[in-house]
Order: structure tokens, then sequence, then C-alpha cells
């Protein structure tokens, strides 16, 4: 019997070629190799995307305006009984779409995009989009992307990537673009719209902690604000304090703000593929600690209860400290934790409603006072090829023995976690690991 009721392997999209018969031959070597789970990559980090749209046609990547690849895959993995999700990357996008809506764009605090920043000492040439702007990038493009696509396919699922902010690239310094430096005040409560003038000043301050005192919404925002430099607001939005002359605490709001928007990404994304085809599945990667990427990148994956059926936590040693035989301890505990996590998201007991049903505003007649939340996300444990090897690398190694990745394997299975996903595809080529995984994935 498998070790794992899915085995899925992230693939990319050109590796897959431009024919029927290119495409079988992609489909099956991942078949004979034991997955029965692949992800190929449809919306490029670059906003191209891989099927023959009518309403995207400016961003079909070329080769593929007449090849109609998803239909393809679709066709080759039902014959395999292969299930097969459409891996889309969100909010990292290519200048092309970027030229033609600029507004669409993160901005830093002096109003630059994320194309100006460097990276490793070289130039940065994406741009992430903010997921806050309405209307923007969120609503007028990237949830119409996945409706078209769940309209058109019959994927069990589509698959977000990069359902985030910024990491690697200064994850404290976006976004502070037009819309948010407005919207983000009034979201947190930092002003009275009624009375925009007024500070309205805690009457008494007779408890012991300032912080006491937080009930009565003081204007946060200081007076000459209308007149400060896009530079001073932003750095006050980050680092400012709730009360003048109280702790430098800003920054939680602006945290709980980019989180607020992504998970509001992901409910837009789950009414919109349901309209288009109930029943389709959601599926995410997502990065192994949610209190840690929630407080980062605005991913907190708990957060998504409802939203995503599938969690795929990158679980790579990159994202470790340490030695190999470290990360397969760390690995083991990660996923334990990530376990945990996701048991809680589902199903729940709470409140029916917050509105009277009886006399006495309890339940009415002959009703129970509570309700089934939605289902626990199924869990399934990612791992990269390419970083369990940077030891041989370094050394010039050209061949790679499979123990790691058998070891790899074998942690998570100890684990009892209910799949894998491989990155990638690509690799297991890279670093002749296919037998390796045919025995890893299929054998008792």
């Amino acid at each position: 019997m498998p070790r794992f009721a899915k085995r899925g392997v992230w693939c990319g999209s050109r590796e897959a070629g431009k024919t029927r018969e290119s495409v079988a031959d992609y489909v099956d070597r991942m078949h004979q190799a034991g997955f029965n789970l692949i992800l190929p990559n449809l919306k490029h980090g670059d906003g191209r995307i891989c099927w023959p749209s009518e309403r995207f046609k400016e961003v079909v990547a070329p080769g593929y305006e007449d090849f109609d690849l998803p239909a393809v895959l679709l066709e080759e993995c039902r014959k395999r009984g292969m299930e097969i999700h459409a891996w889309f990357v969100d909010y990292m996008e290519g200048t092309q779409l970027y030229a033609k809506h600029p507004e669409w764009a993160m901005t830093n605090a002096h109003g630059k995009p994320t194309n100006h920043e460097v990276l490793r000492d070289k130039p940065f040439d994406a741009v992430w989009m903010c997921p806050a702007r309405r209307p923007g990038y969120t609503d007028q493009w990237l949830v119409p992307l996945y409706e078209e696509f769940a309209q058109r396919y019959d994927f069990a699922a589509v698959h977000h990537d990069y359902i985030r902010y910024p990491g690697d690239l200064a994850p404290d310094q976006y976004c502070f673009c037009d819309d948010c430096l407005e919207n983000l005040p009034r979201w947190a409560g930092y002003v009275t719209e009624a009375f925009p003038d007024e500070a309205f000043y805690h009457e008494l301050y007779d408890r012991e902690y300032l912080e006491a005192h937080w009930e009565q919404s003081p204007r946060v925002l200081p007076a000459n604000w209308s007149k400060l430099s896009r530079a001073f607001k932003s750095h006050f939005l980050l680092e400012g304090s709730f009360f003048q002359g109280g702790r430098y605490d800003l920054d939680y709001f602006f945290y709980a703000y980019r989180v607020h928007w992504i998970r509001e990404f992901a409910r837009l994304t789950r009414e919109a593929v349901d309209r288009a085809r109930p029943g389709m599945k959601i599926s995410a990667a997502v990065f192994k600690n949610p209190i840690h990427s929630g407080r980062f990148i605005g991913q907190d994956w708990r957060t998504f209860a409802g939203y995503v059926d599938q969690l795929m936590p990158m679980d790579y040693r990159d994202h470790y400290p340490g030695s190999f035989e470290t990360y397969l301890t760390l690995l083991a505990g990660s996923i334990h934790q990530q376990k945990e996590w996701v048991s809680a998201m589902g199903p729940r007991l709470g409140p029916r409603n917050s509105f009277r049903s009886g006399s006495d505003g309890g339940p009415g007649e002959g009703e129970r006072n509570e309700f089934r939340g939605p289902s626990c996300p199924e869990l399934y444990a990612g791992f990269a090829i390419n970083f369990l090897y940077r030891e041989e690398e370094r050394a010039g190694a050209t061949t790679f023995s499979p123990e790691k990745f058998e070891r790899v394997v074998e942690t998570i299975a100890s684990t009892g976690v209910e799949g894998l996903i491989v990155f990638c595809e690509g690799h297991l080529h890279r670093y002749g690991l296919w037998e390796a995984a045919r025995r890893m994935m299929l054998d008792a």
C-alpha cells in the first residue's frame, strides 16, 4: 500500500511542451513515478498565462493562443486516474500589466514599486500587486482570472501560490500605495469620519497604564496628517503609537491589515470558483509557520478556513537552519505543529448567529444554539529537492545519492500526514531521482 493517499508534484508548464504527444509523455513520466496529483504552473510569476483566454488575451504566453494546454493535461490525467490542480502565482507580476495599470502595484514609503529594489546584488525585475486596493488587481484581474479558469476547465482544484506580500524582498516596506495610505487608517479606526478633527482623548485617564484606556479609541493620526509627506505617513503607520507618548505599537495594525486583505482575497476566490464550478476545490502553497508568515508576509493561513480545502506547507530545507540532520528533526516537529493548526480550523461549534432568536435572546423554540463550521483542510507536506543537496553541489558533485530524498519522505511519512508534495518535476530530472521517487511513492 502506498505511503500517502495523495502523492503530488509541482511541475512547470514549459516542460509539458505544446503538442498532445509531449503532454502525454510529461504526464506519464510522473504517473509512472507514482504521483497521483500534479500541479502544473499555468499562471507564471511574470503574469503570463498558459491557456487561450478570451478575456485576458494580452497576457497569454506565446504558443498557447491556439494550443489548449489545460484541456490536454486534464484529458491525459483522466486517462491515468490522476488529480490535477492549476498552479497560479498570485500577487507577483511582470512589467507588462504594470505598464497598463501602475496604480495597482504595491509601493514603498517613497512611492516606488518592487522593481526598484535590489535583491542579492541584482535588480529585482518583478512587480508585486497590492492586495488591498479596490478597485484594483485583486477584484479587477486576479479573481476574474480564477473565475475564467474554473469556468473553462474541470480541474480538481485551482492552486494559490504567492498568496502573500513580498517576503525576501523588504517585507516591512509594502504596501504604502495611495490607496493603503488612505484606507489603512480608516480600516484600523485611527480617525472618526463623523468628527475628523476631534481628538477624543479619554476624559479621565484614571487607570495605571496608558494603554488601559484604549476602548474609547482616540484619534490616532496626528493633527497635521494631511500636510505630511508620503514618507512621514508611511513611517508613522508602521512605527507610530496608538497613544501619544505610548508604546510604538502601530505595526500591529499594519500587519493585521495585510493579513485581512490576503484572507479577503482567499474569500473572494472561493466565491468566484463556487459560482463558476460548484465542487471545484482550492489548494494553496503556504509557509511553514502561519504565525510567523502572518507577521512578515500577511499569510496567516489559519484564517483560510472555509476558503482553502488543501494546505501544502512548503517545508523546504532552506526554510530551516542547520545541517541536514537538524532539518529532519525540525521538519517532523513542524508537520506535527501544522497538524494541530489545521485541526483547529474546523469543524467547530459556535453560536448559530448573532441575532435574537427567542424572546429572551436565546435560541428560539426547537433551535440549537450551535453550527458546524468549515471542515478541516487536508494537509500535504511539501519539500524541495534542490535544497537537500546543497553540500554536494558546493563540493562540485555531478551525481547525487537518493538517500536524502528517501529520508525526507520517510520523515514525512512518520508524521501520519495525509499526503506530500514534491518540488519539482524538473528537479527529479536534474538529480536523477525518478526511480527513487517511484520506490518511495508506491512501496509499502
